[in-house]
């Protein structure tokens, strides 16, 4: 815009320089088309520059070492006015912030999230002498997701015997059951037919999980960036090794924000507790390992090269 503006005050310069030693017809009227040509162009391109909106396009999810782009997009339903603007990037768990080249990828080689902004948008005349500032653009935020990362040594899960017996919530399938009778609001589809024709009574099969004590995996939200790469690596295996084992647990991890907790009951919370997590800042200073948390069980995600 700058380079635009400069080659118009020459053509300017010249039509003046053209006008002062040749005053005829021809240098006033070169003089005078110069001197509309700015307003020209600024009349013809404001309904342009009205509908012109700004549009950030960025992935949201990504798996680590996954190639992603950010691109800054002009929209408008009449011929595209000229437009300038820059994209911010600045990594969520680290804090990092840098400006971003549209023609390079984005960084994905490790896990974490980024946030990504549009800065100083403006939108020009034709010409490219006017800008008007644009705002309002919707900021995008990309997920990078970690890759499991194996464990040498599993948890043992068959010594959590049940300490007792509680309905599951939401019924289903289970394995263990316990008869009771019919009460209203229950599903048709848990009555126990043949011992209900048996007894004269609706008689229901409800079914049972059972009922431990606080299973917790513990982590700690700092390192390098390799070291958080297989931190949340473990921490995906050892959660879905759980889940295998039937065991609800709670994930809880300490940030720059003090520790945030996620109960994981299905792959489906455990995806959206490690995208929680992966948008959280680091702590810088702390840890988990050996806090008093008042868990039967506990397991302390460490990001060290041979930790198991």
């Amino acid at each position: 815009m700058k380079g635009r503006r400069i080659i118009y005050l020459c053509c300017l310069a010249g039509g003046l320089v053209f006008y002062f030693f040749y005053q005829q017809w021809m240098s006033w009227i070169t003089l005078v088309t110069v001197l509309a040509l700015p307003w020209v162009s600024l009349a013809l391109s404001l309904p342009a520059i009205r509908q012109f909106r700004g549009e950030l396009e960025a992935p949201v999810f990504v798996t680590a070492g996954e190639e992603a782009a950010a691109v800054l997009w002009g929209l408008s339903k009449l011929p595209q006015p000229l437009f300038l603007g820059r994209i911010m990037v600045k990594n969520n768990i680290t804090g990092e912030a840098f400006r971003h080249d549209p023609r390079k990828k984005l960084p994905t080689e490790h896990c974490g999230s980024l946030r990504i902004t549009a800065e100083k948008v403006r939108v020009c005349d034709y010409l490219g002498l006017f800008a008007f500032a644009v705002r309002n653009i919707p900021e995008r935020t990309l997920i990078i997701r970690p890759r499991p990362v194996n464990l040498e040594n599993p948890p043992d899960l068959s010594r959590y015997i049940a300490r007792s017996w509680r309905p599951k919530f939401g019924g289903g399938y289970a394995e263990n059951h316990e008869l009771r009778l019919y009460r209203p609001g229950d599903s048709l589809n848990q009555v126990h037919w043949k011992l209900s024709a048996k007894t004269g009574e609706l008689i229901l099969r409800e079914p049972m999980e059972p009922s431990r004590g606080l299973v917790l995996i513990t982590m700690d939200l700092s390192g390098t960036p390799d070291e958080m790469d297989r931190k949340f690596g473990r921490l995906l295996t050892v959660s879905r090794h759980l889940l295998d084992g039937d065991l609800r647990h709670e994930i809880r991890v300490l940030t720059a924000d003090g520790p945030v907790s996620c109960a994981v009951a299905n792959d489906t919370e455990l995806t959206k507790a490690v995208d929680r997590l992966l948008c959280c800042p680091a702590a810088s200073e702390g840890s988990l390992l050996g806090a008093e948390t008042g868990a039967s069980w506990q397991f302390h995600i460490g990001g060290g090269v041979h930790e198991t």
